[in-house]
């Protein structure tokens, strides 16, 4: 199959933070895959003229480096993969698409009964190795902070202050939150709250690299085996799986927050027995081949899907696809092309 992939970077398999360069290049096993970003997003238009891709698929996320995309994904429908659902046009995305691909089953289903006349599907998210630094296992311990919230640093930065003044020795890593930062890391804090509005790769990156983390007990985490701040015990009833993370009541975030710094600052041990569980989850939980499974299965349904009937009050800015000047001048001569009448613009 011919697939044109449209997402905000060229791939980097070797980068733990890029959600689906790895999957991109396993599909490449069984697919033709064109990436395309910014840069040469200009000459797909006339390329799909000249030859159509079977299939087109767009990365979605609430970044200035996605935004181009929107000016294909309603004209070209295809497969939109939702990175969080905290973007402006989550309507347009979804219907004007043959299928939309989330990470959680409970999204999922939520957005499928929003949208009943769409195609909402799951697969599973998953995430690189990050390279550990050498240096890691010296000094004092590392904290890395992945938040994407406006004001959601200054609770964290509030907790760091109060576990210090309570004698904690640590240090927090204030590069900018890269895979590199991610590797020099101990113990990694990555909040992903509000739940579906940013991605859980710096997650799933930090548990595949052995590392503990920090987060919200959310639903999307809900079914990790994790432990309580508060009471250093597993979260729900008969727990026999090993916790892989410590989850924080977003209702007690900064006090929960301080409990964990304190505690993971001192405690060696449980920081090991916390990465080896991760590790082993993500293994299980959260492979590349599970991941691959289920987007072989959504291509191949997405082939003979098509997408929903456009709603009354379509936004204007969506119904032009940027043939509209030659087929302007097409008509003042009485001219005629099926170019411009292939299924890519229907």
């Amino acid at each position: 199959m011919r697939i044109a992939w449209f997402r905000h970077v060229d791939t980097d398999s070797t980068d733990p933070l890029d959600v689906t360069a790895a999957l991109i290049d396993e599909l490449r096993r069984m697919h033709d895959i064109d990436v395309i970003v910014e840069a040469n997003a200009h000459d797909f238009v006339w390329r799909q003229l000249q030859r159509p891709s079977d299939l087109n698929v767009f990365e979605v996320d609430n970044t200035r480096a996605h935004q181009f995309i929107w000016g294909y994904l309603p004209n070209y429908p295809g497969v939109v993969l939702l990175h969080s659902i905290d973007v402006v046009n989550l309507r347009v995305a979804i219907l004007a698409s043959r299928a939309a691909v989330v990470a959680d089953h409970g999204l999922a289903e939520r957005l499928q009964a929003h949208f009943p006349s769409a195609n909402v599907r799951y697969a599973p998210s998953f995430a690189g190795r990050a390279k550990s630094d050498d240096a890691v296992a010296t000094g004092s311990v590392k904290f890395a902070v992945f938040d994407r919230r406006a004001s959601g640093r200054h609770r964290i930065d509030r907790a760091f202050e109060r576990a210090r003044n309570a004698g904690a020795e640590f240090e927090v890593l204030e590069e900018k939150a890269t895979s590199r930062v991610l590797g020099r890391s101990d113990v990694v804090v990555a909040p992903a709250w509000p739940p579906f509005h940013a991605p859980l790769t710096p997650l799933l990156a930090a548990m595949a690299a052995g590392k503990p983390v920090i987060t919200m007990e959310t639903e999307a985490t809900a079914a990790w085996p994790a432990i309580d701040p508060q009471t250093w015990r597993p979260r729900g009833l008969a727990v026999t799986e090993a916790p892989v993370a410590v989850t924080v009541d977003p209702r007690d975030e900064e006090h929960s927050l301080m409990l964990a710094i304190r505690k993971l600052s001192a405690d060696a041990a449980l920081r090991a027995q916390l990465g080896r569980a991760a590790r082993a989850w993500s293994d299980t939980h959260a492979s590349l081949a599970r991941a691959a499974s289920a987007w072989t299965a959504i291509l191949r349904e997405a082939t003979t899907l098509s997408p929903p009937p456009r709603p009354d009050g379509w936004p204007r800015q969506f119904l032009v696809d940027g043939t509209e000047l030659a087929r302007d001048m097409r008509a003042e001569f009485d001219l005629t092309s099926d170019a411009y009448d292939s299924p890519s613009h229907s």
